[in-house]
């Protein structure tokens, strides 16, 4: 037997061998890194489509809907190269990439599309959401997390030289500047760069500290003490108040991730986003009070007036709302011109990002759209035994910046916004890094299967005896 089994065993390392050399002809032969490579490419010019998203919509006509072709049809490119790149009837239904929640969630967005204000506005809304949420996931799941970080830190290390560049060369553009008698006077010299508006340039320097502050030790020390201060002074120049206060809750909450026991930040980091979420939703809602012009549109942008509004129409159509993408900026149709008068009816956008869904698809998508998007990933970073503190602490960092950004600013579910999209970056980033998570629950699935088996042989051998 042991002269018969020897042969096998050596032509089975031998079948081993030649597959591990086939494999490495292929990658040297090209054709998996020329896949590989339009991955990160794509990657690149994802990014890159959504840095500058504000310039290419400035054009178009303010408060009617209208849409940019260029724009739509470059995310459709993009998206197909990165499914050109990872095979996509070899993936067979892993091609999806998006999980349960967030996919049940675009399937009630999908819903409301049938008794929306605007259907086809709504829908051109959600294909481009849907758009770009499938390109990150698919970016992340096949690109690696880890390569898709380091494409994330260049790209917005770009942006930022970038914004600096335009700053010093061409102010008119990277500074804010009193244009009309209807531009707040608070942006008055506040910084932009090229992304349009000074909350755009002020969220990515803020979110720029948080990559490289974080899970960065690969990354030489001097270059990290660069970068972070160099967009702290942009932050700074911004005078974006939501970044600022919300990069520093972020980095607090990080910290308590990376240095806190597993046990004990299990009970403090949801608790710090929670009361850090309330505690800047009080201080949005009640700083006009404090500084003495309550619901003054000039100071603060009116938020008081424009979620007095939201919050009307919400209790009016709590269930169903507007339909996805069918209240701000969709023409003589929307709902505001019934709901308010003056300045409300003057912008395109909520300035609270959970108002705004609540007001489009009901109480029961925001609530599938907050468990898809903070509760879920959240859990999967506490419940994850595998995944390194630094890891842990940058992904908790990125979403609780993004959950308390849009306290003030619209951008969850909201097409190819920087900060929705940063954010659905970290929400793969948490399910693609945690894979212990699935794996325990099967272990223990199949633990408990076994148990119910050994029970009921157990009754049934007693029911004989």
């Amino acid at each position: 037997m042991k002269i018969v089994m020897e042969p096998s065993g050596a032509s089975s390392r031998l079948f081993e061998q030649l597959q591990v050399g086939a494999r490495r002809e292929t990658v040297t032969g090209g054709y998996v890194d020329l896949r590989d490579q339009m991955l990160r490419v794509a990657a690149v010019a994802f990014l890159v489509m959504v840095v500058l998203a504000p310039l290419m919509t400035l054009n178009d006509v303010r408060l009617t809907g209208a849409g940019s072709i260029y724009r739509q049809t470059s995310y459709f490119i993009i998206l197909g190269m990165a499914l050109w790149a990872v095979r996509p009837f070899e993936q067979g239904l892993g091609i999806i990439a998006i999980p349960w929640p967030i996919l049940i969630t675009l399937g009630w967005c999908c819903l409301s599309l049938f008794w929306a204000i605007d259907p086809d506005i709504g829908f051109r809304r959600l294909l481009l959401t849907t758009i770009a949420i499938w390109t990150v996931f698919v970016l992340v799941k096949f690109g690696g997390d880890r390569a898709m970080m380091d494409i994330l830190r260049g790209a917005l290390v770009v942006a930022l030289l970038v914004n600096y560049f335009v700053v010093f060369t061409d102010p008119l553009v990277g500074v804010h500047f009193q244009k009309d008698a209807g531009m707040s006077t608070a942006l008055v010299g506040n910084w932009r760069g090229i992304m349009a508006h000074k909350n755009f340039a002020g969220a990515a320097s803020a979110i720029l500290i948080l990559l490289f502050l974080f899970d960065a030790k690969k990354i030489p020390p001097v270059l990290r003490v660069v970068v972070i201060v160099a967009a702290g002074y942009f932050l700074f120049r911004t005078q974006s108040k939501t970044s600022a206060g919300m990069v520093a809750m972020a980095i607090l909450t990080g910290w308590m991730f990376q240095t806190l026991t597993r046990r004990l930040r299990n009970y403090l980091v949801p608790i710090t986003m929670i009361v850090g979420a309330t505690i800047w939703v009080m201080t949005s809602a009640y700083r006009d009070v404090l500084e003495l012009n309550y619901l003054e549109p000039r100071a603060f942008t009116g938020r008081g007036q424009i979620w007095a509004v939201l919050a009307r129409y919400a209790g009016d159509n709590l269930v169903t709302g507007a339909g996805f993408g069918s209240f701000w900026n969709i023409g003589g149709n929307s709902p505001v011109y019934r709901y308010a008068v003056g300045f409300p009816t003057l912008v395109s956008v909520g300035h609270n990002g959970y108002l705004d869904l609540l007001v489009t698809i009901g109480l029961p998508g925001l609530c599938m759209i907050v468990f898809a998007v903070i509760v879920w990933p959240v859990w999967r970073l506490l419940s994850s035994t595998r995944i390194t503190p630094a890891r842990g602490a940058l992904l908790t960092a990125l979403l609780l910046f993004c959950l308390g950004h849009n306290v003030t600013e619209s951008s969850i579910f909201e097409r190819d916004a920087l900060v929705g999209v940063l954010m659905m970056f970290a929400v793969a980033f948490a399910q693609y890094a945690t894979p212990d998570v699935d794996q325990r629950r099967t272990k223990r699935d199949v633990g408990d299967d076994v148990l119910r088996t050994m029970r009921r042989r157990r009754r049934g051998g007693a029911k004989l005896a």
